[in-house]
């Protein structure tokens, strides 16, 4: 099921929750929707599945208008944040529970549940109520329960927050498991940009109600649209630098970068110049710009450094093989990839 998102707007009296949102989900992926907390990610999940009503533009399923039908009659699944399982129920019942109100018969309604607690690793729990389960175990419970109802689409809103660390990378791989076996349209709310690159077939990353960047995790990272998405992407995060742009040269008080590119329209302009922690390098023979480290930090093979440079700072990797000191003076160069140059005012990526 293709899902499209037409000059989508959602507007709570004066607050503009969603601003313009137009989105196309290909049928059988699963997309993130992604952004720090208020930035309208679950708002659009509950417009698309009809929980709320949009205040301008369309919803599209294969191209059908469904903005005004009701979630009875969206063929959505919807997986929440708290689970939402029945207490007095077993899992077979909780499971089963969207065939009873279709009034599906109770042969059937158990079969198709016992094929979805499989497929879900639950099928050994279903004589089980809630409260014997661990949160991972409901989790899966509520996934099956979603699924059984047969929805074209399944809609995730955060599912993995109530988890600790080790589960909610065992629950993020099981929920793509399950979604590549089924092929179902899968959208997933996450504030957890690590999480949404580890499952997402593509990303969309909203601020305050837009959307700033919709692509696969690697070109969010790669190849980043403005100064927000490239701060919001990356771990360490990347590096930001204010200066001002002379052609080639970018220039921080007395010290000056050469960057290993051109950036049209920028020339003679305040700049922010960011870059990957991986994007800088020890130069050979003091070729490049001096700074100090200011503390080491090892990262598995590698050394995270601080450095410093004029009063800012900024993180940068150093190879198993480079030795270096606090304190030290190094001289460094950008690699080709990895560095980037946006508008001081309005973040707009130059190059």
């Amino acid at each position: 099921m293709q899902i499209t998102l037409e000059n989508l707007n959602k507007n709570f009296g004066s607050v503009a929750a969603v601003r313009d949102v137009s989105l196309s989900f290909e049928s059988g992926n699963l997309v993130a929707l992604l952004g720090p907390s208020g930035c309208g990610k679950t708002t659009i999940l509950h417009l698309i599945s009809g929980i709320l009503p949009v205040s301008s533009g369309r919803i599209l399923f294969d191209g059908k208008d469904v903005t005004d039908l009701s979630p009875d009659k969206r063929g959505v699944g919807l997986v929440f944040q708290n689970y939402a399982l029945y207490p007095h129920m077993t899992v077979l019942e909780n499971i089963s529970f969207p065939l009873m109100v279709k009034k599906v018969p109770k042969k059937e309604r158990r079969k198709i549940a016992e094929e979805f607690a499989e497929l879900v690793r639950v099928k050994d729990l279903l004589n089980r109520r809630p409260g014997q389960l661990s949160g991972g175990q409901q989790q899966r419970v509520a996934i099956a329960r979603a699924l059984s109802k047969g929805p074209s689409i399944l809609l995730l809103d955060e599912p993995l927050s109530n988890l600790d660390a080790r589960l909610r990378i065992e629950m993020r791989e099981e929920i793509r498991r399950v979604q590549r076996d089924t092929g179902i349209t899968s959208i997933f709310v996450t504030h957890d940009q690590e999480e949404a690159a580890s499952i997402s077939d593509k990303v969309a990353l909203l601020k305050f109600g837009e959307t700033q960047q919709y692509a696969s995790p690697r070109e969010l990272y790669d190849d980043p649209a403005n100064l927000f998405t490239a701060g919001f992407i990356g771990t360490p995060t990347i590096n930001v630098l204010n200066g001002r742009l002379h052609g080639s040269t970018f220039h921080l008080g007395n010290s000056a970068f050469h960057l290993p590119f051109t950036a049209d329209g920028a020339d003679n302009k305040d700049v922010v110049l960011a870059f990957r922690p991986e994007a800088v390098r020890v130069a050979e023979q003091d070729a490049g710009f001096a700074a100090i480290v200011n503390e080491t930090y090892p990262v598995g093979k590698d050394t995270l450094l601080h450095m410093q440079v004029n009063g800012d700072k900024f993180r940068m990797f150093c190879a198993e093989d480079e030795v270096v000191q606090v304190g030290q003076r190094l001289s460094l160069q950008f690699k080709d990839r990895g560095v980037f140059l946006f508008d001081a005012e309005t973040g707009v990526r130059y190059a």
